[in-house]
């Protein structure tokens, strides 16, 4: 194999290798992310009831009454809190970005594996576009947490990415 194809294909091993940790970081914050957005819209319902509840008004004592004036104070407190932290946006746009990542670590694998077997100036032209597609998917996705990008390590170090997904000195490009 000619030289620049040689480098070239380790290129794509290495944009394979930031495209598999970067899906995987983002579809465990995602995952993370659809459970708070649950517990923005289910705790204020459950919280409302309870503050509303007959039950409470059975009970004449403070303590009764105190308990359910705060779970309507609470349960109005947490919509503002889910727009504020824009939950809505930020999990369409960690899902987009996840399945980008995803689609982009495949398209390197193949470049890598089945592209550089043919014409270099082919191959080559196949990375560029695939470096202005990753240049497009890191400005549009969020940054993930750095708490997501460990657990990101250790499930990609497991395999839970697939066969080949596996550690990052062998990254299944290229079997």
């Amino acid at each position: 194999m000619n030289p620049r194809t040689e480098n070239l294909v380790k290129e794509c091993r290495r944009q394979y290798i930031n495209c598999l940790y970067a899906a995987a970081s983002l579809y465990i914050w995602q995952k993370y992310a659809r459970a708070w957005r649950a517990a923005f819209l289910v705790l204020p319902i459950v919280l409302g009831a309870f503050a509303s509840s007959q039950i409470l008004s059975q009970f004449a004592d403070g303590p009764a009454k105190l308990a359910g004036a705060f779970c309507s104070m609470v349960a109005g407190f947490f919509p503002a809190i889910f727009k504020a932290l824009n939950l809505d946006m930020q999990l369409e746009s960690i899902s987009r970005s996840a399945a980008e990542f995803t689609n982009l670590r495949d398209r390197f694998r193949r470049a890598a594996n089945v592209t550089a077997l043919g014409p270099f100036d082919r191959f080559e032209a196949e990375y560029d576009a695939l470096l202005e597609r990753m240049d497009s998917a890191r400005a549009a996705a969020p940054p993930s947490p750095e708490w997501c990008f460990r657990k990101a390590q250790a499930q990609v170090a497991r395999g839970d990415y697939g066969p080949e997904a596996g550690p990052p000195n062998d990254p299944g490009v290229g079997r």
